[in-house]
């Protein structure tokens, strides 16, 4: 993760920048990648953060991007007007040559400015890319974020371009599920917005973040375990196959979600709707089930 700020004290890579995206880049949805088609071959990316909640964190954000990615706070530039703004993107890029922003960019103290402001002080081109649609929604992280909130991970990742994922390390569970139920694999969040509690069917990645690593069906459990311990949990059980765990991390990608969590009055009827849940996610993910 690199700090705007260090680029002051690497003359070489700030030189080299041409163009640079600038926004808050949350979630790197269809959105966002429309502004980055626009830099050109020596463009980098701004991210301007704020301390709330996010769909994806900034440590995993490089993963999806070919470009250069870097972070300031909002605090540094929340009170710049327009000249200082610009000013301030060039003291650092003296190169730059293209500023790309989307249609709703606003900037200054209480949000004064808008894209067209950029043009007064800066020489280059400022590219404002227009508003992007799917299917007559208009793309942006507020509304993917309601979405999860809501269950609807399915919608949400068509806004996204991808599954939605939530990543962390892997942790001991209560062990109940492979004693008397399903085995499962159980993670930590790592500051990944939760979607709503609930049973979903999806796939699940151990290990590192990889372009390449298998991603296994699952049925994936998010909230309280209301009939057993009432201790909040996300776990997955992996379809059809049995495998060592060895990996230090995880992560689950959410296809659809099956049901809401609920209270069962005993492990029999747990377990008898995580049968059904199970068939669910093989109907859902189209595997085949051989059981």
């Amino acid at each position: 993760m690199l700090s705007f700020l260090s680029l002051a004290k690497n003359s070489r890579l700030a030189n080299s920048i041409t163009s640079i995206a600038v926004g808050k880049f949350d979630g790197l949805h269809l959105g966002h990648q429309e502004l980055l088609k626009k830099l050109d071959a020596h463009g980098a990316i701004l991210c301007i953060e704020q301390d709330n909640g996010v769909l994806l964190p900034k440590k995993y954000r490089s993963f999806y991007v070919k470009y250069p990615m870097f972070y300031l706070q909002l605090e540094i530039v929340r009170d710049k007007n327009d000249k200082e703004f610009v000013g301030f993107l060039q003291s650092v890029l003296p190169n730059l040559k293209y500023i790309v922003v989307g249609y709703d960019f606003r900037f200054g103290k209480n949000r004064f400015y808008y894209p067209f402001d950029l043009s007064r002080y800066f020489k280059g081109e400022v590219i404002v890319v227009n508003e992007v649609f799917y299917k007559k929604l208009s793309v942006h992280s507020g509304l993917i974020k309601e979405l999860l909130l809501n269950g609807n991970v399915k919608q949400a990742s068509k806004l996204l371009g991808r599954l939605y994922g939530v990543r962390g390390g892997i942790i001991k569970g209560q062990g109940l599920g492979k004693r008397k139920l399903y085995a499962t694999i159980n993670i930590q969040n790592d500051g990944f917005l939760l979607p709503q509690e609930g049973v979903y069917a999806g796939f699940i990645q151990l290990g590192a973040q990889s372009a390449e690593s298998k991603k296994y069906p699952a049925v994936i459990f998010v909230g309280n375990r209301l009939s057993t311990d009432k201790s909040f949990s996300i776990e997955g059980h992996l379809l059809g196959v049995e495998v060592e765990v060895k990996e230090r991390e995880a992560e689950f990608y959410f296809a659809r979600k099956i049901r809401n969590n609920r209270k069962f009055e005993n492990l029999e009827s747990l377990k008898e709707q995580i049968c059904y849940d199970i068939n669910e996610a093989y109907r859902i993910l189209k595997v085949k089930h051989d059981g």
